[in-house]
């Protein structure tokens, strides 16, 4: 059952919230963040609600819940308690394999980076007592390509389903 605290949504500025009108290209990304720590939340709200709007989770759970086909790039705390944030990418990818997750833990050898990398192809690991401008680095490379990657692909149907239709 979702926490309360999981409905916690942080966003830009709500006058310039994007709706399913606005052209792909001028949307402002939507970034899940699924991690425990509430002082988080409220340090990322800081750091990234001028330039993504973000839905933020306090479980493993209610993270898989919130994902959605709009979701752009997911931040993952490793360490929580029930389920893992390696769970979290496993089930996110069976429903979007290539949506960017990136890993923001405290805790990077928990587990060998190279086991990591090789399970979970996570789009980048960022340290919790490291800049902050790794990860606003990693979210915006992230997002970048994958809206890139989501254009690109709605192109591609377009022009099969014109096709399509000629025959």
């Amino acid at each position: 059952m979702p926490s309360k605290e999981s409905d916690t949504l942080l966003e830009a500025d709500p006058g310039r919230r994007p709706d399913h009108e606005t052209p792909e290209s001028t949307r402002i990304p939507l970034v899940l963040v699924v991690d425990e720590d509430k002082q988080i939340w409220q340090s990322l709200g800081e750091l990234l609600s001028d330039r993504y709007r973000l839905v933020v989770c306090a479980s493993a759970l209610d993270g898989v819940a919130a994902f959605t086909e709009d979701t752009c790039a997911v931040i993952i705390d490793v360490r929580m308690s029930g389920q893992d944030g390696f769970w979290v990418c496993d089930q996110i990818r069976k429903a979007q394999p290539e949506v960017p997750v990136i890993f923001y833990s405290a805790y990077q050898d928990e587990k060998d980076s190279f086991e990591v990398i090789n399970a979970h192809r996570p789009f980048a690991y960022v340290d919790k007592h490291g800049p902050a401008q790794k990860l606003l680095d990693a979210l915006e490379k992230a997002t970048r390509i994958f809206q890139s990657t989501l254009r690109s692909r709605r192109i591609i149907e377009r022009l099969q389903r014109r096709r399509q239709e000629a025959v």
